[in-house]
């Protein structure tokens, strides 16, 4: 009765144990239009965080046209901004060698839809991006060539919903 008992037990405390598999995370698209950004925090960037964000804001002011300020302001809504600044650093060394080889206002629709290239690829897959981009302008060669220099993983923007 004794051992019926110990291998109950036994099986029930190695069962208890055992780890339950984690769901991988539900990933949605979803139009820009339909999130709602958080709020400003009152917390302070540092001057190196200032001078990341001008960088950004320098390479991509042409494509994504918002004063410095409203750059800033959209770091400060960031829980981590160090996290968002270093991937707009990466989408910055993959966007800046294309747009510096293709200058002029002619180019400027090449080069917005390679800055929206390497937004989806900040979020997505190499294979994913160009895909999701619906590229017109750029072809095959050029976007792997403007992703191969993208040197982070994918990571899809986190949205809390109420």
């Amino acid at each position: 009765m004794k051992k019926i008992f110990l291998v109950t037990l036994l099986t029930i405390a190695v069962l208890a144990c055992k780890e339950q598999p984690k769901p991988e995370p539900k990933i949605e698209v979803v139009e820009i239009e339909d999130l709602t950004p958080s709020p400003v925090s009152s917390s302070s960037l540092t001057d190196t965080q200032l001078a990341h964000i001008k960088r950004i804001h320098q390479t991509f002011e042409e494509v994504y046209p918002i004063s410095l300020e409203e750059t800033i302001k959209n770091f400060k809504r960031d829980l981590h901004p160090d996290n968002e600044i270093n991937i707009w650093l990466a989408m910055t060394n993959a966007y800046a060698p294309f747009a510096a080889a293709n200058t002029g206002a002619e180019k400027l629709a090449l080069r917005k839809e390679a800055y929206k290239l390497v937004l989806m690829r900040s979020m997505m897959p190499d294979k994913e991006a160009i895909s999701n981009a619906r590229l017109t302008l750029l072809s095959e060669a050029e976007a792997q060539a403007i992703l191969k220099n993208y040197k982070l993983n994918a990571a899809p923007i986190k949205v809390h919903t109420n």
